[in-house]
């Protein structure tokens, strides 16, 4: 990659200082590794790295070529005593993740091991990197834009297949390349319509204001679908909120586990077990979600599991999508008649009243699928059929379910699936805003494009509408909000706030 920083609008004076961190989470582990960027990297390196055989300040580093290794030792330059046995990876300038002379040393894992190694390096010179230093250097050295930049972080915190790819697409320029083929077409509209301002005799006013009206038209479109993904980009980054809700004693806390692929709920054959929201982010499908298991939902005395029930309530208002778990006899087994075996009787008795006007509530306030569950349980498949009849037509959709068995839990998983699915997106799906930041710049361009449309409409219409100065003074509004998402035309202020959520080493 060819250092931009010379030509790049965002042109912040660069750190001429060495920094030092070390890249590896707090913990114990086989490897840790500890990096260092800046003018004096191999320098500093130099003075505490030794080659198997020698002692440091013999040159080893400054003598190895970029992006080549060597196995030796970090000895601490106070005493010569040796620090550990190490790998110690050289990347040269420019040809570095930060633009700069950057070094890698891999060292054993442990927390003292990797923490001694740091302050020998800021001993020998170098300084503590702050958050983000080294993405913010490589930013700073054109190696990367902004939103390349975030994505490194993004693909850091990734909890789910789906949102790793997201952040991998955007890490590799998918949304870099899309906004700035946006911003190069409104670059040109906007060299026209200043053109026609400047010379109004160049062509016909009527033709000219045609083709205007046209192509912002179709710039105002593009955007409006970029600016829509941002509805599947939050899903990826915040994860759907999956609220399980129903009675007591239905299976809840048991759809929960099913889900998760492990006991994180308590299940017991007590009612009420859970008095409160019980959350846990789980990777369903390759999608991040986060299910919400709540307290039984009726009508108690109990002060502490009323406030369980309203905090229910509320959850199922901030939802993406609702399972509301509902199975016949309160989840007991019917005794079994005419002889039928145990496990055969059928209960075709549909949900009272009151369940039943519950469970239109809270379709009128989320989205619901009503999980019919204990199918293993006699009489619940024909429970299931009575609820979707109880329900009536335009109803949420009924899934049969057993936690026992696991029958229904593929297509339980495909609801949530289809929830994703449904949300908007480009054809393609290879670029998402999945940055909230990205999201506010896009909306903001996306409102200055659609106020110039309009401008241009109601002067084709022959109504009122602003000079052409204004219409061109929106499209450049709009152009500048699509440089911040890139980092073309961007404060410090933006900039820093970015990295600060970094992780240090990073």
């Amino acid at each position: 990659m060819q250092d931009r920083h010379a030509d790049s609008p965002y042109a912040a004076p660069l750190d001429t200082t060495t920094v030092a961190a070390v890249a590896t989470p707090p913990g114990t582990g086989a490897i840790a590794v500890v990096r260092m960027t800046g003018p004096d990297a191999v320098a500093i390196a130099d003075r505490v790295f030794a080659l198997p055989g020698s002692t440091a300040g013999q040159g080893a580093v400054s003598r190895m070529e970029g992006r080549t290794c060597r196995v030796g030792r970090i000895l601490d330059p106070t005493d010569g005593s040796v620090v550990d046995e190490v790998v110690l990876t050289r990347f040269a300038a420019p040809r570095s993740y930060t633009g700069e002379e950057l070094i890698e040393i891999s060292c054993h894992g442990g927390n003292a091991v990797k923490r001694r190694i740091f302050d020998v390096l800021v001993s020998a010179g170098a300084q503590p990197a702050g958050p983000g230093e080294f993405s913010r250097r490589a930013f700073l050295h054109g190696k990367m834009d902004l939103s390349q930049a975030e994505a490194v972080m993004d693909l850091i915190q990734a909890s789910a297949a789906r949102t790793a790819r997201a952040a991998a697409s955007q890490l590799g320029g998918a949304l870099s390349r899309h906004v700035r083929g946006i911003a190069e077409d409104l670059y040109l509209l906007l060299g026209r319509l200043e053109m026609s301002i400047e010379y109004p005799e160049h062509e016909e006013a009527d033709t000219a204001q045609e083709g205007l009206l046209r192509d912002v038209g179709a710039l105002t479109d593009r955007m409006a679908t970029l600016e829509a993904t941002h509805v599947r980009g939050r899903m990826l980054r915040e994860g759907l909120t999956i609220v399980i809700a129903g009675r007591p004693n239905v299976g809840k806390s048991s759809l929960l586990n099913r889900l998760a692929g492990y006991e994180r709920a308590i299940v017991t054959e007590i009612a009420g077990t859970t008095r409160d929201t019980v959350e846990e982010v789980v990777d369903v499908d390759g999608l991040p979600v986060r299910l919400v298991d709540t307290a039984g939902m009726r009508e108690t005395g109990d002060r502490i599991e009323r406030l369980g029930v309203e905090r229910s309530i509320d959850a199922i208002g901030r939802a993406d999508l609702v399972f509301w778990v509902s199975t016949p006899h309160d989840g007991e087994p019917p005794s079994p008649t005419d002889g039928e075996p145990f496990g055969q009787t059928q209960d075709d008795t549909p949900p009272d009243d009151a369940e039943r006007q519950a469970i239109l509530a809270a379709a009128a306030r989320a989205r619901v699928v009503v999980v019919a569950g204990k199918v293993d349980i006699g009489g619940s498949l024909a429970y299931a059929q009575a609820l979707r009849e109880s329900l009536g037509e335009g109803a949420p959709e009924v899934l049969p379910f057993s936690a026992v068995t696991g029958e229904g839990l593929g297509a339980i998983r495909a609801a949530i699936r289809s929830v994703y699915e449904e949300a908007e997106a480009p054809e393609g799906d290879e670029v998402l805003l999945v940055n909230a930041r990205h999201a506010r710049c896009a909306a903001d361009a996306l409102q200055s494009l659609r106020q110039a449309r309009e401008a241009l409409e109601a002067g084709a219409a022959g109504r009122p509408a602003l000079p052409p100065d204004m219409v061109s003074a929106l499209l450049r509004e709009a152009a500048e909000h699509l440089a911040e998402i890139t980092g073309d035309a961007v404060s410090d202020r933006i900039v820093d706030t970015v990295f600060s959520r970094f992780c240090v080493g990073k």
